[in-house]
């Protein structure tokens, strides 16, 4: 069975165009894995805390122990064993909401979700692909850091594949709301379709 992760950081809740998004993405993923588990983390009641020098010095005594059945890693254990991790967050000042920078704190987990090996670090999470859900009132054009940045964490973290799906404009004076809407739903679609295939075929070429 596929274990899928949705990292929720929609902050406006059922209000928000980046969940509606995500959820026409998640429905259609669910109808092509129709055994899939679907867990959801969202961030807005999960109550992550920011890593200060008290948490940071708790962390890594328990990443030397490797104690990785402390409640603190529960998020991390389902992020790490995660065949797909899904991410929905609204793009906010160029990026996206803190909380969602919180959450990236808490995934990175010496010896867990990466290690040191030869001067390197090296990703040890399972998945395989993430996907990146976002919708803007304004245009993104050249400046969405947020999208490169969860990119390259996903990619240091040894998730390879990034697919991002993007609503944008959607605020502007004389913009068709629905019709852009409707055509970033239709892409959720497709990518949802596409990801299930590479999802199936990486489980084929690994039997």
């Amino acid at each position: 069975m596929k274990k899928i992760l949705f990292v929720n950081a929609c902050v406006r809740g059922e209000s928000s165009r980046t969940l509606r998004l995500a959820k026409v993405f998640l429905n259609e993923l669910a109808d092509a894995l129709p055994e899939c588990e679907i867990l959801e983390q969202d961030l807005t009641w999960m109550g992550l805390r920011s890593v200060d020098m008290q948490a940071l010095v708790r962390k890594e005594a328990l990443c030397d122990q490797h104690a990785w059945d402390d409640p603190l890693f529960a998020p991390t254990l389902q992020f790490q064993q995660a065949d797909l991790v899904i991410i929905a967050a609204p793009y906010w000042d160029m990026s996206f909401p803190s909380i969602l920078k919180v959450w990236v704190e808490n995934m990175y987990v010496r010896n867990l979700t990466f290690k040191y090996f030869n001067d390197q670090s090296v990703g040890l999470c399972k998945g395989r692909e993430a996907v990146y859900i976002t919708t803007a009132g304004s245009p993104i054009g050249e400046y969405d850091w947020g999208t490169g940045y969860i990119r390259d964490v996903m990619k240091v973290l040894g998730i390879p594949g990034f697919t991002a799906i993007k609503a944008e404009a959607l605020d502007l004076a004389g913009r068709d709301v629905n019709e852009i809407m409707a055509e970033a739903e239709k892409q959720a679609r497709i990518q949802a379709k596409e990801v299930a295939q590479r999802l199936e075929q990486c489980s084929s070429a690994t039997r």
